[in-house]
């Protein structure tokens, strides 16, 4: 059995075949910031899934795809319910069943994050266990629930959008419509509007010269704080607290066999994820710290295609 993985992402779209183990076959991606439009999505799509199959020794063992995909996602219509930001024309398309379409195969979607989820739960770090939790941090924050082996969706499809609950009740407002979001603090675009506002009130920065240049990513925020800039430092440490009790209140309330992170924040700094680990165990009394495990996600070029593959094997089975 061999069953599709598609990862949709704000700035690529990574697209895999994996067997029933786990084990990816094939992969190939596409970026996606030329594309203006829906229909141009899916033919776009359509041939790079097409020319992929041409890999495999028997594609009639493909069983179906499994997508994941940014945004809030009405997984019985296969609908993208709400998507903002990047890829907007995703928005109130029947992804699912259009796919279907296209390949004559089932199609089954969900939240991005939600897969990948599964996916460390199935075939990776989480399998074997009952409660597995992750979160991504990125652009934006991002957030799964794996009870079981069944994705926690929630009433509406909303439930792991963890990077939308707020830590500052009077901050600004989010697009998610609550004020002081912790994506708002925490996400990549969070930490450029944080820039942003501070060089406009007059702070003095080595991250300036990176925003002139339009390169200031997390790396670039992290080596600015190594180096002894004053600011960025600051803007570590708020970043990794803001982190830190985050998931402190994600363990109390799941009391999860596992947390994973992952996002193109941990490629940043190696001892990220250490660092937030203390700062929880701080924060909790009544668990030792061997029942708090915090570990990163598994590699971020496999994990959304093994998410969709999941997504796939779970629901399709």
């Amino acid at each position: 059995m061999i069953f599709g993985g598609i990862d949709i992402g704000g700035t690529s779209v990574k697209v895999g075949f994996v067997d029933k183990n786990g084990k990816i076959l094939c992969k190939d991606s596409f970026y996606v910031h030329s594309i203006k439009d829906y229909d141009n999505f899916l033919k776009t799509l359509h041939s790079s899934i097409i020319s992929l199959i041409k890999n495999l020794d028997d594609d009639t063992a493909i069983q179906g795809y499994g997508v994941g995909c940014p945004g809030r996602i009405n997984t019985k219509d296969r609908k993208v319910a709400w998507c903002k930001g990047k890829l907007e024309f995703i928005e109130n398309q029947l992804l699912g069943a259009d796919l279907e379409d296209l390949l004559n195969k089932p199609v089954v979607c969900d939240n991005d994050v939600n897969s990948i989820v599964l996916g460390e739960a199935l075939f990776g770090k989480g399998k074997g266990l009952d409660i597995v939790i992750g979160l991504t941090f990125g652009t934006g924050i991002g957030g799964g629930i794996v009870i079981n082996g069944d994705i926690l969706r929630g009433e509406h499809f909303t439930a792991g959008h963890f990077g939308y609950m707020s830590q500052k009740s009077d901050g600004r407002k989010h697009e998610s419509g609550n004020a002081g979001a912790v994506e708002i603090h925490s996400s990549h675009s969070g930490i450029l509007y944080k820039v942003k506002d501070a060089i406009r009130s007059g702070i003095k920065t080595s991250l300036e010269e990176k925003l002139k240049n339009n390169v200031l990513g997390f790396d670039n925020l992290y080596e600015e704080s190594n180096a002894g800039d004053q600011f960025s430092m600051g803007l570590v440490k708020e970043l990794e607290i803001e982190m830190s009790v985050l998931i402190a209140n994600l363990i109390f309330a799941f009391d999860p066999s596992i947390i994973l992170v992952g996002g193109g924040l941990l490629n940043a700094d190696k001892k990220i994820l250490s660092r937030v680990k203390k700062n929880i165990i701080k924060r909790i009394d009544f668990l030792n710290e061997k029942e708090i495990i915090v570990e990163p996600m598994s590699h971020y070029d496999k994990v959304g295609i093994l998410g969709g593959a999941a997504l796939a094997k779970t629901e399709l089975n």
